[in-house]
């Protein structure tokens, strides 16, 4: 079987049927767990996979886990220029050794959200290494 942390979300080879599949990463004003869903067929419009951020209750997380998955990405949020948010009044310049722990608050995090749901979750693809080989994702 192919390891789906290898891959891009967007690549068929990231989504097998037997493994639900999280993403670690921050989106602005956004909780940063992003996963694939099926959104059903309404009048005119088929059924289709789309991937799109998911909250806390839907994944059944633990409060704690919740919240610093949230504080993790407001962190960033404040720190990098990007669309202009309410909660981000200005940015904060943060140095590099500031930006490697973040990154590793990240991960450590990541390992938890695997725990606490049981799925395959990336962090910040291709922290885990990528697939190059891959017909689909590998030059991405």
């Amino acid at each position: 079987m192919e390891n789906p942390l290898l891959h891009a979300s967007g690549c068929p080879h990231a989504r097998p049927t037997d493994v639900t599949r999280l993403d670690v990463l921050p989106g602005y004003g956004a909780f940063p767990v992003w996963g694939w869903f099926t959104l059903p067929a309404r009048p005119g419009v088929p059924a289709r996979e789309v991937h799109g951020n998911t909250g806390p209750r839907s994944l059944g997380l633990s409060d704690a886990l919740a919240a610093e998955l949230q504080e993790w990405s407001i962190w960033q949020d404040r720190r990098q220029a990007g669309p202009a948010l309410p909660q981000v009044a200005e940015v904060v310049e943060a140095t590099g050794a500031e930006w490697a722990q973040w990154r590793a608050a990240g991960k450590e995090l990541a390992g938890r959200l695997a725990r606490e749901t049981g799925a395959a979750v990336v962090y910040l693809w291709p922290s885990e290494g990528r697939d190059s080989s891959c017909a689909v994702c590998g030059k991405w």
